[in-house]
């Protein structure tokens, strides 16, 4: 895969078939889509070509939103797909401003060269979104492109799977739903930061995570695994505002690693979440704390042993 950074650098001189999105999370609806297009562009001896924007568009607008990816774990996710290029093209003035008419002919048909255009049947493009797939269609009659319209991926109860609905999910709780539409377990990451070392105290260490994630999960413990120097341990994760012990404002972002005692500040970990166990509770007292995180790490570790006597079969 080819990656274009900025439309001003996209010259393709081969015919090309387009699929055009933010495709915050990369979910399964995104995949499809993208597995669409590659179909499409080898049975129609195209070229493949996925168009996304930086910023999110929503950013460009002031319009609040939690991205659900870090630009490492989308970057990683679009390498995945190994289509012929990828094009980032920076979303600003110049790009916003263009009409839908403009936008068609400047970028997709004379810098992306396109035959083949995809997007969802929602899809909207050109200034104040007053593009829609009707106009798309019809102007690729008049620049010789065709189009196709892909529905939203549903789930088996009948409900699109779009990225709104991830974090819904992820703000709830919900990591395991939210992983099997991400295609993989929700994670956090960052750097490893020396915290008050307070766990230690209960004979739960932790490592803290300065974590780069824009979308932080529902606050409380989670069945978690720790990936850490290209190594993988299980671990007992939280994610909150430790009430029982001081009520701090700032957010923390821990994680108890089994079987694990090394000193690794300053490192790159990722905190992969598994499952929500419990909300984020004020005990009365440190010794209901240590309680209960004794029965949280039991509960965590049966089900990892569960996890692990299912993957035999």
């Amino acid at each position: 895969m080819k990656v274009i950074y900025g439309i001003e650098n996209v010259s393709i001189k081969e015919k090309c078939a387009v699929c055009i999105g933010n495709f915050d999370g990369l979910h399964l609806g995104h995949r499809l889509i993208i597995s669409v297009l590659k179909k499409e562009a080898e049975q129609r001896g195209l070229k493949s070509v996925i168009m996304t924007f930086e910023p999110h568009p929503f950013r460009y607008f002031n319009k609040p939103i939690n991205l659900i990816s870090t630009h490492k774990k989308r970057m990683d996710k679009f390498l995945e797909q190994e289509t012929d290029y990828l094009v980032i093209a920076k979303f600003n003035n110049s790009l916003a401003d263009l009409s839908p008419e403009q936008f068609v002919k400047d970028i997709l048909v004379e810098k992306l060269n396109a035959a083949l255009i995809i997007v969802g049947t929602d899809y909207r493009f050109g200034s104040g979104k007053s593009g829609n797939t009707s106009l798309l269609a019809q102007l690729g009659k008049k620049y010789g492109f065709q189009c196709m319209f892909a529905h939203k991926l549903k789930d088996t109860g009948g409900i699109d799977i779009s990225s709104s609905r991830i974090r819904s999910l992820l703000e709830q709780g919900y990591v395991e739903e939210a992983g099997r539409f991400l295609s993989s377990p929700y994670s956090l990451d960052g750097e490893v930061i020396h915290g008050d070392k307070i766990g230690r105290t209960f004979g739960y260490p932790t490592i803290n995570l300065k974590t780069v994630n824009e979308m932080i999960p529902a606050f409380g413990v989670y069945a978690a695994k720790v990936k850490i120097k290209g190594k993988i341990y299980n671990a007992m994760a939280y994610i909150g505002k430790r009430p029982t012990i001081n009520n701090e404002p700032a957010l923390r972002v821990e994680a108890n690693i089994f079987d694990f005692n090394e000193e690794i500040y300053g490192e790159y970990a990722e905190i992969i979440l598994y499952k929500y166990l419990r909300s984020d509770i004020k005990f009365n007292s440190f010794d209901e704390l240590k309680a209960q995180m004794g029965k949280d790490k039991r509960e965590i570790q049966a089900y990892f042993k569960n996890i692990d006597n299912l993957n035999e079969y």
